[in-house]
């Protein structure tokens, strides 16, 4: 029932909090960070996503709140969309040959992810609120470089997942950062997560990334 509060606001609803929501054709993908998965309604009628903002009609508005993804109240805090997908790759890296400071870098950073295995909420926790250069992309290109060499001397790399995890730690112990952005697809679904700066793709090349739609940014 207090959810259904939230909808009687004719500017729309409030999405619950760790729900993050974007709309692909007809269809709205949800990710819940709460519950570590994602949900797709099909049809969902003439919703929108703005941010946390929920924007349609009382009835698509009442199905989202059948499904507990609307906040209780009828405001809460507002938080910034995920960037559009970068369309241009990092501008090319000079000769680098990584040092054994690299290699030691790397390695620990690697040793300490894997033991893990945390949840996409935890990730959010901590990863929220670092810091680092983002207005340099040669520099990030250059350490992009670095990580390629050192990434296959790995024993296990794992997925899309451990991997930007790994680079974005890798950017911040050189004082570097980018946005860590979840994106999905539909028909089939799909789930992929990449690094970016502004419209440059870090972690992979952009073209990879034409049939994603982002979702949660960290």
């Amino acid at each position: 029932m207090t959810a259904a509060v939230a909808v009687n606001d004719p500017h729309g609803a409030w999405l619950a909090d760790g729900v993050h929501a974007v709309r692909i054709g007809a269809d709205l993908v949800l990710l819940d960070l709460n519950l570590d998965d994602y949900l797709c309604l099909p049809e969902c009628g003439d919703v929108e996503i703005a941010g946390r903002r929920a924007v349609g009609s009382t009835e698509a508005l009442l199905r989202l709140a059948a499904e507990n993804l609307l906040h209780p109240q009828d405001e809460a805090q507002d938080r910034p969309g995920p960037p559009s997908t970068p369309t241009r790759r990092l501008p090319p890296a000079s000769a680098i040959r990584p040092g054994w400071r690299d290699l030691l870098t790397f390695g620990a950073i690697w040793c300490d992810a894997v033991r893990r295995r945390p949840t996409l909420l935890e990730l959010h926790r901590r990863y929220t609120g670092r810091r680092g250069r983002r207005d340099d992309p040669q520099a990030l290109a250059a350490r992009v470089e670095v990580f390629r060499q050192l990434l296959p001397l790995a024993p296990w790399t794992g997925a899309c997942l451990l991997q930007a995890e790994l680079l974005l730690r890798f950017l911040n112990a050189a004082d570097l950062d980018a946005d860590w952005v979840f994106g999905v697809r539909t028909f089939p679904f799909l789930a992929h997560c990449w690094l970016q700066n502004g419209d440059h793709c870090v972690s992979e090349a952009p073209e990879t990334l034409r049939v994603y739609r982002p979702i949660l940014v960290i």
